[in-house]
């Protein structure tokens, strides 16, 4: 998390010039606010899901099983489709299996692999809990208007293209 109320100033960024001359200033107060953006999202979603026994790392596991046709999948791809270690992937799924929002079972394919079912339980707390987070979301963004979100959105992608690093 990343939390600054005092952005910097033209006098702090003219003092900064004069170490560093050619540094971009505007693209560090830019980059600053994304920091403060970004952590401020997270959390008013880490408050949203809190109320639900959740922090967001958890609520992904528990999307990215939602989203599949058959809900269950192994805990490495878990992990990679998080973009985490398979350590901190196996803390995550112990403490939902803790939660019973899921199971760990036997791979049908290779009984020495085990699948992470998400649980109805668990099903049942996405369904009450993904329409509070979209709320957050749209009350976020509501400052926006049609091309202004667009906009942002192809501002956004040329940053960060979707599937990039």
């Amino acid at each position: 998390m990343f939390f600054l109320k005092d952005f910097p100033n033209e006098e702090m960024v003219a003092r900064f010039r004069s170490i560093l001359p050619h540094a971009d200033a505007d693209g560090v107060q830019i980059f600053i606010r994304l920091l403060v953006l970004g952590s401020e999202c997270l959390l008013q979603l880490d408050r949203v899901l809190g109320a639900h026994d959740l922090s967001h790392s958890r609520w992904i596991v528990l999307m990215l099983l939602r989203r599949r046709e058959v809900w269950q999948a192994l805990p490495s791809e878990l992990a990679k489709e998080q973009g985490i270690t398979r350590a901190t992937m196996s803390g995550l799924i112990r403490g939902l299996e803790g939660q019973g929002l899921v199971t760990r079972q036997p791979n049908e394919g290779d009984r020495r692999q085990t699948v992470v079912v998400l649980t109805e339980k668990g099903a049942a707390l996405v369904e009450r809990a993904l329409p509070e987070c979209l709320g957050l979301m749209e009350r976020t963004l509501s400052p926006l208007h049609g091309t202004e979100k667009d906009e942002l959105k192809r501002l956004i992608e040329k940053l960060f293209p979707l599937g990039g690093a």
